[in-house]
C-alpha cells in the first residue's frame, strides 16, 4: 500500500510546539518513566517516508474483526517493543473523498494519552494520507523514540457525537476507543 503524508498544520500548533520544547524537536514526557515524542511535524513525516520506523498497530498481539472496530466500545492490544526505531502511534480515519472526511470530522473528536495523561496537538501531529485504493485519510499520529524500559498504556479515543457515513458504511455514535499495553524491553 502506497501513503503520501502531508501536515494540517495551524499557527496555534507550530507556536505550541515551540513553546513547549525543551530540546530541539522533541520534548520528554513528564511522568515516571521517560519517552521522547517527536514536535516538528515536519521531521514526524521524514521518519514516516522513510523505511526506519515502527507502527504500533503492526506489532500488537491481538486481531479483531472488521465488526470489532465499526462499533463504539473499548478494544484492547499488547505489543512489545525497543528502541530500535522510533515508533508511530496513530488513530486514523479513511472517507471515500475529502469532501466526506471533513463533513466527518465536524462530528468526530480524536483524543490521544499516555498513561493517562492526554497529549497535546505538539505531539499529537494530524497527518492527511491518500490511499492507493482511492480513500482520502485524516490520521493523528505520535512518533515516540528513547524509551525508558517499562510498561506504558496508550490510548485513542475518537468520540462520534453523531451516526457518521465514510461513503462506505455507517458508524454508530459513540466513543471508539483503543487501549494499547506497550512493554519497552533491549
Amino acid at each position: 500500500m502506497s501513503l503520501k503524508f502531508r501536515s494540517l498544520l495551524t499557527l496555534s500548533s507550530v507556536v505550541g510546539a515551540l513553546l513547549a520544547c525543551q530540546l530541539p524537536g522533541m520534548i520528554p514526557l513528564t511522568s515516571q518513566l521517560e519517552v521522547d515524542m517527536e514536535t516538528d511535524p515536519e521531521r514526524v513525516i521524514e521518519v514516516l517516508n522513510s523505511q526506519d520506523w515502527v507502527a504500533l498497530q503492526s506489532v500488537v498481539n491481538e486481531q479483531y474483526t472488521e465488526e470489532d472496530y465499526s462499533k463504539p466500545g473499548t478494544l484492547t492490544f499488547t505489543a512489545e517493543v525497543t528502541n530500535e526505531q522510533p515508533v508511530y502511534f496513530s488513530y486514523g480515519w479513511c472517507t471515500v473523498d475529502e469532501a466526506t472526511l471533513q463533513q466527518n470530522f465536524e462530528h468526530i473528536t480524536v483524543t490521544m494519552s499516555i498513561d493517562g495523561s492526554e497529549l497535546g496537538d505538539n505531539v499529537v501531529h494530524p497527518l492527511t494520507l491518500e490511499q492507493t485504493g482511492g480513500l482520502v485519510c485524516l490520521d493523528f499520529g505520535v512518533l515516540f523514540s528513547n524509551w525508558e524500559l517499562g510498561e506504558y498504556e496508550l490510548k485513542a479515543v475518537a468520540a462520534f457525537d453523531e451516526v457518521i457515513n465514510d461513503g462506505l458504511a455507517d458508524y454508530n455514535a459513540g466513543d471508539y476507543v483503543f487501549v494499547y499495553n506497550v512493554t519497552v524491553s533491549e
